[in-house]
């Protein structure tokens, strides 16, 4: 509300509420003031109530609300109404007469209880640390008593679920008091017509009676329907949008000595009438139990019992835009201590319904109503739309079936068109598939032939320094070799060559003659660079190259490429390792040799090509009598 369109009497009581209040907000006061009829008095004793509970203005119907839930650390004040941090909108707290003797008295007597309380302050710190519980320390000022007592931690022999501590106290309570949950007393009775309580919708304790327990005429009182849950789950209960109900939380503490009388307010019929009537949503707890004691840590409890009301409220922002109120859950007024005396304790019956009906009620139950019917006309609204798209699916199906037994046939007709385009595809795809696997079998197989020659030519060089003997010399008498002989060699391309040998030579000796022919002539293939050491390390002499025929997998002719036919009686000169000329039948004294290339490559090609017939035909026994076979190479 703009100050400027204020009447006369509003801005007078505008102008006394600043004066009072040493200052503050304007739109603030202004807030307070429209809330309570601009009554300067009751606006007063709202923001300086002891348990501040500042009304918040109910925006109009037609605004948007957004509701989310915040954790439970929330206060009016923080909401601006009584804040002290720099730049906070709000009023500052004040005395409503500053020129009382009392307040200068207070002022010096409460500097020297902080100094004196520092060491305490720090005691108490050690003290919560250690887990070490701390007495209940009282404070005389002017005659009047008060206590502090570090707040409790919880029990660690009750590590039950919140549910079941929950339980366990709103029991502990009904045994204590004498008193029965309402919900239970119209189980029993069949109404609430006897109990002197109106009718609610509330049921949440609602259980059945057990063996030994006090029948419904026999209960010394009635207590509400408690919520048997979880803090969380009573917090997310209140903050429903469509069923955004008070909440009204009650903590206490075995160890405090208000709680025995604080136990009997919950009992007085006004009190849980009015809570019933207005569909309070009520949780408890002993802070011994570790739900109950988080909660008086978010609640910022400090003495006990405890008492305070929350419900959704508007927050209070700067950068909320026009027309949308963002609502969170808000904890409207805080009562602990003495229930005693019953017409000013800040616990009593007397007080808590005086504050409901007079404060808490008249400010948070319209806003309340508001956003339930906002959030039913949401409901609503969502029905409406998801009926209209279940219209227009109906439609859009209806026309599907217009159509359909026109897609099929084109369907039917594209899917032979694409079947056949498909098969003369694949076909194709299979054609140059097979070429291009043998184009790289072949580019393979030719990679791997020029790399076997290039191996080859280096062990040929290698063989004819190293495995070659010399020829024997007729001047020079060498017993070990025995007789010599003459061998004569033709080549396939019609090359011939002769070399003398002693009988007691090797086998080898003759093949290293043979293979020594395929060396092209030329200075890089010269016998003076022929290598002295073995190729890849092999061992040295004949025994280094069996080492590498095994080593490659080619023995014999294989790793020869050619094999020895004597030409006349023809016969096969096989290689063998260790084996002397004197040894091979038809060498005796010397021959004439023919050599007859091995294709190494069709070799292989028919080996893997039998392999393959004989798998094939091991399969096919399989299936025929169950038996599997091996087939050797």
């Amino acid at each position: 509300m703009d100050p400027n369109s204020l009447s006369s009497s509003q801005r007078q009581a505008l102008d006394q509420l600043q004066v009072i209040t040493n200052g503050g907000d304007a739109e603030v006061a202004i807030s307070v003031l429209d809330s309570v009829s601009w009554d300067v008095q009751r606006a007063a004793d709202i923001i300086f109530d002891q348990n501040p509970s500042a009304p918040l203005s109910i925006s109009r119907p037609s605004e948007t609300t957004t509701t989310h839930v915040e954790n439970f650390d929330i206060d009016d004040s923080e909401q601006g109404l009584l804040g002290n941090e720099p730049g906070a909108r709000g009023f500052r707290r004040t005395n409503l007469y500053p020129s009382s003797p009392l307040l200068i008295v207070a002022r010096p007597l409460r500097f020297i209880l902080a100094i004196l309380a520092f060491p305490f302050h720090i005691l108490r710190t050690l003290f919560r640390l250690l887990r070490i519980p701390l007495p209940q320390l009282p404070l005389t000022l002017s005659g009047l008593t008060l206590y502090y007592r570090a707040p409790s931690a919880p029990r660690p022999e009750l590590k039950t679920d919140p549910r079941s501590a929950a339980e366990r106290w709103v029991r502990s309570l009904e045994e204590e008091t004498g008193a029965i949950c309402l919900s239970r007393v119209r189980s029993r009775s069949g109404d609430g017509a006897s109990t002197g309580v109106g009718p609610s919708s509330s049921s949440l304790t609602s259980r059945p009676a057990k063996q030994g327990e006090a029948a419904a005429d026999d209960c010394d009182g009635i207590l509400p329907d408690f919520f048997v849950g979880s803090y969380e789950e009573f917090a997310r209960t209140c903050a429903k949008e469509t069923d955004a109900r008070i909440g009204c939380v009650i903590l206490v503490s075995e160890e405090h000595d208000d709680v025995p009388e604080f136990k009997s307010t919950l009992t007085d019929p006004t009190f849980v009438r009015l809570m019933q009537d207005n569909n309070f949503l009520v949780w408890g707890g002993d802070i011994r139990d570790r739900d109950a004691w988080s909660a008086s840590q978010k609640l910022q409890a400090t003495t006990y019992p405890f008492v305070a009301f929350v419900a959704l409220q508007p927050r209070r922002s700067p950068s909320s835009r026009a027309g949308t109120t963002q609502a969170t859950l808000t904890i409207l007024s805080r009562h602990q201590g003495p229930s005693i005396p019953a017409a000013s304790a800040p616990t009593s019956a007397k007080t808590l319904v005086s504050h409901l009906n007079d404060q808490l009620l008249p400010r948070v139950q319209p806003f309340l109503t508001r956003i339930r019917a906002q959030a039913v006309e949401r409901e609503n609204l969502k029905a409406l739309e998801s009926a209209q798209r279940e219209h227009e699916r109906a439609i859009r199906a209806e026309q599907d079936r217009a159509f359909a037994e026109s897609q099929r046939k084109d369907k039917d007709r594209i899917e032979a068109r694409i079947a056949e385009d498909r098969r003369v595809a694949e076909e194709a795809r299979r054609r140059e598939e097979a070429e291009r696997i043998e184009r790289e079998e072949a580019e393979r197989l030719q990679k791997e032939k020029e790399q076997w020659e290039t191996k080859r030519m280096i062990w040929r060089r290698w063989g004819r320094r190293t495995l070659l003997p010399r020829e024997p010399r007729p001047t020079l008498a060498e017993p070990a070799r025995g007789k010599t002989i003459r061998i004569g060699v033709r080549m396939p391309d019609g090359r011939r060559g002769v070399r003398f040998f002693g009988e007691g030579d090797s086998l080898t000796a003759v093949y290293a003659f043979v293979d020594t022919l395929f060396i092209p002539d030329g200075k890089e293939f010269s016998s003076d660079s022929d290598p002295a050491v073995p190729p890849e390390g092999a061992p040295s002499g004949e025994e280094g190259l069996v080492k590498a025929m095994y080593d490659a997998g080619r023995v014999g002719e294989d790793w020869w490429g050619f094999k020895l036919v004597l030409s006349y009686p023809r016969r096969d000169i096989i290689w063998e390792t260790g084996k002397r000329i004197a040894d091979v039948e038809g060498l005796k004294a010397g021959g004439q040799l023919v050599i007859e290339m091995v294709d190494v490559g069709a070799k292989a090609k028919a080996k893997g090509k039998a392999k393959d017939i004989g798998e094939s035909k091991a399969g096919q026994q399989d299936e025929d009598d169950g038996y599997v076979t091996e087939e050797s190479d």
